[in-house]
């Protein structure tokens, strides 16, 4: 973004005195306050403003969805809503992240298990008010599913930087590689004990010949891997988005409903429609078979209900082949039978956060 249309950007903004945008933040961060910030030229102030609340800040900047701040914004009345998360990311990148401000110890020792996006947002809130936490993750990397999103949305120096400022200090203890399994045994240690585990299980088709499907996770951890002449991804959400655009080759999109029904972001569908991605719409896939070196798919139409839901249409049977790779880009869950009962838990353990800054604010509730 040019100074130019910065400034054209922060000067749409109408400073609303009920600051619905604030509102409408799972962190409580303030568009209002740091835009007035960032018209008087205090790009640091600006910045301060958002890291008081968004431990992840210009993360949060690059890949929030337009649901929240965006949808609440009033100048949506007039023409379109002021680009909030781009300004946030452009704050912290021209005011920088100023230092962490953390309060006397308070004697207490927190354990926080797991280091993606929940976990580092309940260190956030444990740390700021005076505990001394330790961090564990059992991967090499912290930011959990956070590190699938693609480099071109997210650069991964960006990611790192904003970790970096939140652990490496005096009051965090992070430890690497290190998958704890008892959790009783680590709770008679500590004052306080967060769990957030992600979601580790992915959610599966249920169909014939699902083993022929790859997840996700699998490919975005390494696309190179998983070259093929056309690929199939079955979803409509964000990580189904990550999975069509990192893909360099013919890609179909399969979603269960319409088009305009699909979680992301209308910037996101043109980018879609720019790679050339065929997007499927009201198309479920009922089998798939193997054939040599390709999949052929069974696909059946479906159609919106009275009640908004997805039915199949009878006699739609379609049968579509050629596809070398086949993902599997419907989210991921953590089963509610293995939670241990008496702790506190956070992000996608709780079933409720989709996106990363409602993983943040889960962890920060679950600290307070």
């Amino acid at each position: 973004m040019t100074n130019d249309d910065l400034k054209k950007e922060l000067s749409r903004c109408l400073s609303c005195r009920l600051k619905p945008c604030e509102k409408a933040c799972p962190l409580g961060v303030s568009p209002h306050d740091f835009i007035l910030a960032a018209k008087s030229g205090d790009y640091q102030q600006a910045a301060r403003l958002i890291a008081e609340k968004n431990p992840l800040p210009q993360t949060c900047g690059l890949v929030c969805p337009s649901i929240f701040c965006q949808a609440a914004c009033i100048r949506r009345k007039i023409d379109y809503a002021v680009q909030i998360p781009c300004l946030q990311a452009q704050m912290i990148e021209r005011g920088n992240l100023p230092p962490l401000t953390l309060p006397e110890p308070n004697g207490k020792k927190a354990a926080v298990i797991g280091g993606g996006p929940a976990g580092l947002g309940a260190v956030f809130e444990l740390i700021k008010n005076g505990f001394y936490v330790d961090l564990y993750e059992k991967e090499s990397t912290l930011g959990g599913a956070v590190r699938l999103i693609p480099q071109s949305r997210l650069p991964k120096e960006v990611l790192d930087k904003e970790i970096a400022r939140l652990t490496q200090n005096d009051r965090v203890t992070v430890h690497l590689n290190t998958e704890i399994t008892d959790f009783q045994s680590v709770k008679a240690k500590y004052s306080t004990v967060i769990l957030s585990l992600g979601e580790p299980i992915p959610r599966t088709l249920g169909i014939k010949g699902e083993e022929h499907c790859i997840s996700y996770k699998e490919y975005l951890q390494n696309p190179t891997k998983y070259q093929a002449e056309k690929i199939a991804v079955c979803g409509g959400g964000e990580v189904a988005l990550d999975c069509a655009l990192t893909a360099n080759t013919n890609v179909e999109m399969f979603v269960r409903r319409r088009r305009e029904d699909m979680r992301i972001d209308k910037n996101k569908h043109e980018e879609l429609d720019k790679k050339g991605v065929v997007i499927r719409a009201l198309t479920s896939i009922t089998e798939i078979n193997k054939t040599a070196a390709t999949c052929t798919l069974t696909t059946i139409s479906n159609q919106i209900t009275s009640e908004g839901k997805a039915a199949p249409c009878p006699e739609t049977k379609k049968s579509l082949s050629g596809y070398g790779i086949i993902i599997q880009a419907l989210g991921s869950y953590y089963p509610k039978e293995k939670i241990p009962a008496g702790f506190i838990t956070a992000g996608d353990m709780t079933g409720t956060t989709g996106t990363v800054v409602e993983a943040l604010s889960s962890g920060i509730h679950a600290a307070k």
